[in-house]
């Protein structure tokens, strides 16, 4: 069976690491041209590539669909297996192969760009990984395989992502080794659009913190939403990162003070009014410094304690 794999994701990458480990014999990749970053704009490969590479994979670039359709076109491979891609495929290039793709949830929920921050700003305590046959619509594919994850209740976005992608990998290689013993006549379990959801792409404006929220709620995103695009506020002009939080109830005496207000909190902490409750900042970063710890970094901005964040 020639199998592609169409990645350019950090997510994608994780998996396709595990299907080489596991020695699946995988025909090319698929991935994005290198992107030009840093001031000197140098073109950098993808991690995904790099790897690729050293395991003597051909590799193929797509940066659109067209591009994309033109390589399946030309290389004509049985099974293309998506993860972490970001391409909507044309119904003229889907008729030319037969395209899987795993999904970091339990679909029908959130479908789309984001799946995992999404899932971790709501609360989930459940989540899970779905590999679907891929269709014209944003992850609405029958179902091929799933299974449910428990995440621990704390967990960041790039943990997650880990964690998903280790079961996406798993579930991969046992649906891969059942096309290999029994061909693709696999069975289908059609998405049931009642309880489907839909994520979005993420922006920079996402990330600033809303001090009227309550601080589960900024917690959440603080988790959610780091490295990309970050959580930012901004105090004097200049733009603060909150890399680690935690909570803190309020006492039956409070709000102290208005959204924002900055309080010293225990060992050495920033403890933040928000709409309910305190947000505790553990760690952060000044724009043109490096992170530190709270209590790094109160060592030289004391007169922060009393002023409020915008």
């Amino acid at each position: 069976m020639k199998l592609a794999f169409a990645s350019n994701s950090s997510f994608g990458t994780i998996i396709f690491e595990k299907l080489l480990k596991e020695r699946a014999h995988i025909s090319f990749l698929i991935t994005s041209p290198n992107k030009r970053i840093g001031r000197g704009k140098r073109r950098k490969p993808l991690p995904i590539k790099e790897i690729a590479e050293k395991n003597k994979i051909p590799v193929k670039e797509a940066g659109n669909k067209d591009e994309f359709h033109k390589v399946i076109e030309s290389d004509k491979p049985d099974l293309v297996v998506m993860a972490g891609f970001g391409l909507i495929i044309t119904t003229k290039t889907l008729e030319m192969s037969q395209f899987i793709n795993v999904h970091p949830s339990l679909l029908p929920k959130y479908r789309g760009p984001t799946p995992i921050q999404s899932a971790i700003m709501e609360g989930e305590k459940m989540n899970g990984v779905t590999i679907i046959e891929v269709t014209e619509g944003i992850d609405e594919g029958p179902i091929l395989k799933q299974e449910e994850v428990c995440l621990p209740e704390k967990i960041t976005y790039p943990e997650a992502e880990k964690v998903l992608a280790k079961k996406g990998g798993e579930l991969l290689l046992k649906l891969l080794s059942y096309f290999e013993k029994n061909g693709k006549d696999f069975k289908r379990l059609p998405q049931n659009e009642k309880f489907a959801t839909y994520t979005r792409m993420l922006e920079k404006k996402d990330g600033r913190i809303n001090w009227k929220e309550s601080a589960g709620i900024i917690e959440k995103k603080v988790r959610a939403l780091n490295p990309w695009p970050g959580t930012h506020t901004t105090l004097n002009g200049k733009t603060i990162k909150i890399l680690d939080v935690e909570t803190q109830e309020q006492t039956s005496d409070g709000p102290f003070g208005e959204p924002g207000k900055i309080y010293l909190g225990t060992n050495d902490t920033l403890a933040v009014q928000t709409g309910k409750d305190f947000l505790i900042i553990k760690k952060l970063q000044i724009e043109g410094k490096k992170p530190s710890t709270s209590k790094d970094f109160l060592q030289g901005n004391m007169d922060f304690i009393g002023k409020s964040f915008s």
